[in-house]
């Protein structure tokens, strides 16, 4: 296959994030959060905070109602570790999102390695992050300044990540771009199809009550098995039963 770099306009040079990047890498970051993620961080937000608050409530009122005092104790036990497990999941669903957040704030800052910038006249346009995992690896942050676009620089990023990553891709995206993921060789890989490590990474994304009306969907690009000898992909087998 033709060398990413060979396919961009004249001017722009593809190349690893460097330290320097740092700042500029973050500010797209949260660009892209602004422009693609910021309904979803409110609604991983507001459910954990309803959660916690209907919590509060449910105890609060336990405490004032009459009756009480006259329930049997094993009752106002099971009822108190109800409310406890409860307030517990609400607990760790804020941390999980509060450590998106992190991430998504301050994550190019503190580790900026892993990312895939464009840049021209000596200026960064444009990025993607491949972060890798024992068995998998994930696509994130795939952001091109907008005066940049319409000009193939996203697909030039993510070819050039994918087609080095030697393992299975992954990624969430809205529905919106399904067709631009598709014609980089990405396929649609339902919840319960995708392997338990992956479903962990993404748990956060999960189909949900909580994301209503933020439809996500999940894709993967496996690489093509390379014939040691040509290293060429090796074909697909035929079916040769008529």
């Amino acid at each position: 296959m033709q060398s990413a770099s060979f396919l961009l306009p004249s001017g722009y040079q593809i190349r690893p994030a460097e330290a320097a990047d740092k700042w500029t890498l973050q500010k797209m970051v949260w660009q892209f959060t602004w422009d693609e993620g910021i309904g979803l961080d409110i609604r991983l937000f507001g459910y954990g905070f309803l959660r916690l608050a209907a919590v509060g409530i449910f105890l609060a009122l336990l405490y004032t109602i009459p009756t009480y005092q006259s329930l049997p104790e094993e009752k106002i036990l099971l009822l108190m570790l109800v409310g406890l497990a409860t307030l517990g999941l609400g607990i760790a669903l804020l941390t999980q999102w509060i450590g998106q957040l992190v991430l998504r704030f301050w994550g190019a800052l503190i580790h900026g390695s892993g990312f895939q910038v464009i840049e021209f006249e000596q200026q960064l346009i444009g990025c993607a992050l491949l972060n890798t995992y024992p068995a998998h690896a994930e696509l994130a942050y795939l952001f091109v300044k907008p005066a940049e676009r319409q000009q193939g620089l996203g697909s030039v990023l993510v070819q050039s990540l994918i087609q080095n990553a030697g393992q299975p891709v992954y990624l969430a995206c809205k529905p919106k771009v399904l067709s631009f993921y598709r014609h980089q060789g990405f396929r649609e890989g339902p919840w319960s199809e995708l392997p338990p490590p992956v479903q962990q990474y993404f748990r956060l994304f999960r189909p949900h009550p909580r994301l209503w009306g933020f439809p996500l969907v999940f894709m993967v690009y496996e690489p093509p098995i390379l014939n040691l000898a040509t290293e060429q992909p090796v074909p697909e087998a035929v079916d040769s039963i008529k």
